[in-house]
């Protein structure tokens, strides 16, 4: 039998909404500084700012999902019995934690990309290092839409067939 969850759903809540908090308030003190220093948007910036809508989003869904996870966690633990649309709950959490999952991948790598984006400015006469910037894109680029498409990959079914 599963062991019964530690962290209320509440609790679970309330530690995402500060953590978002957080990451939105850093995030807008960065574009606040950013912007009374340069007066002017760069690549870098176009990328966190993506980074910072898709933590955004996926944040939100992670948000609707909670019901979902603590059903199905509660009744894996055997403490609530399963209700009689079981299956088509389950069915769209994956749905959910797929939207969720992508989202979220998409903020990691709009993350690296900002940094590759600032850093390209930094090292552009420094033919040594530029190499080393570009064999770091040639990976980031591949691996991102290699973790992206993963999530079609492994859960190619978004109805009855998942559970199957």
């Amino acid at each position: 039998m599963a062991k019964h969850i530690k962290i209320t759903e509440e609790g679970f809540k309330i530690g995402i909404g500060f953590m978002l908090a957080v990451a939105v308030s850093l995030a807008l003190g960065r574009i606040f500084i950013r912007a009374k220093l340069n007066r002017k948007i760069y690549v870098d910036d176009g990328f966190f700012f993506l980074a910072v809508v898709t933590l955004i989003a996926g944040t939100i869904i992670t948000y609707l999902n909670i019901p979902y996870i603590y059903l199905q966690q509660n009744v894996g633990a055997g403490t609530q019995a399963p209700p009689p649309d079981f299956t088509q709950q389950l069915i769209k959490s994956v749905k959910i934690q797929s939207s969720a999952a992508i989202l979220l991948s998409t903020t990691i790598f709009a993350v690296k990309l900002a940094f590759l984006a600032f850093f390209r400015g930094l090292i552009r006469r420094l033919k040594k290092l530029e190499i080393w910037w570009w064999c770091v894109l040639a990976i980031v680029i591949p691996s991102s839409i290699i973790l992206i498409c993963s999530i079609f990959i492994t859960c190619a079914y978004f109805d009855e067939r998942i559970l199957g």
